[in-house]
């Protein structure tokens, strides 16, 4: 980062992307950089999901061996891409059993620029980890998820909360217990002064049938319009897994936002020491 304070307009900004390294994305990270600037970005942020020295989730992220080329090569390209902002990040699931390892060798040892929070999996009685969308639409898994996002946010290690209602991919119905969950995960979220992110990326996979019709699996409307009760900071992401939607994802996001009338970050603030600041 150059030494001075830089404040770059939050349309013009991605902090979540994702490439081949992930296993379920597509291109290069290069291919990414060239796609930010051909389309406007100033910022574009990698964010792979981060591998866990004991494989765990290794469904969708890259494999732990990974790891240090996937960080090398997007500190590469920050050194020969002046052009524009790139940063290096990770998206993670929280494992408290880690949680030293995030934040002494991720953040300290290797310069992370920034850690962003989701929650993917949940366990089963078994200890066996599932991927969200394949529990039954059922409260006590809807608590679990809620319970594990409140976790990593209260951790202390994440600059920003990535999707946070992607419980909406199993939890079919906005009802009581919906609305209760989503209070607790607002009011943690407000507590910590930690952003919250609308997912762009979310409007573009295939919709969920519900007792009231379709819906996209999230961005949920009657969440971010609750939000709207709550003193947070939220953002617009892409959620890229291909070049080609960088930016318009992001713009997605920001018009989801504008639709009901949600108040959205305007400005990312990077000061001299590098720390992201989200200013309206």
């Amino acid at each position: 980062m150059d030494n001075e304070t830089i404040v770059f307009a939050i349309r013009n900004v991605n902090l979540h992307t994702h490439s081949w390294y992930c296993g379920h994305g597509e291109g290069e990270l290069v291919e990414y950089v060239s796609a930010a600037i051909k389309d406007g970005l100033q910022v574009l942020g990698f964010s792979e999901h981060c591998p866990m020295p004991n494989e765990r989730w290794a469904m969708i992220r890259m494999p732990f061996s990974f790891l240090n080329n996937y960080l090398d090569e997007c500190k590469a390209l920050q050194r020969t891409h002046k052009e524009i902002t790139l940063l290096t990040g990770l998206e993670c699931d929280y494992d408290p059993f880690f949680h030293s390892w995030y934040k002494e060798y991720l953040i300290k040892e290797k310069e992370v620029d920034y850690l962003s929070f989701a929650v993917h999996f949940l366990q089963h009685s078994s200890g066996r980890d599932e991927y969200l969308q394949e529990f039954p639409s059922e409260k006590k898994f809807l608590h679990a998820y809620t319970d594990a996002y409140i976790e990593g946010l209260s951790s202390g290690l994440f600059r920003f909360g990535v999707h946070p209602d992607l419980f909406g991919c199993f939890y079919k119905e906005w009802d009581e217990e919906a609305i209760a969950c989503s209070r607790s995960i607002f009011e943690c979220a407000s507590s910590y002064n930690i952003p919250l992110e609308i997912n762009g990326s979310g409007l573009h996979k295939p919709p969920i049938s519900t007792t009231k019709g379709k819906r996209p699996l999230y961005p949920l409307i009657p969440f971010w319009t609750l939000a709207k009760e709550y003193p947070l900071t939220i953002i617009g992401s892409s959620d890229a897994h291909r070049p080609q939607v960088v930016k318009a994802y992001v713009d997605d996001a920001h018009e989801f936002a504008k639709k009901i009338n949600l108040k959205i970050e305007t400005s990312l603030i990077i000061d001299r020491d590098g720390k992201m600041i989200f200013s309206n």
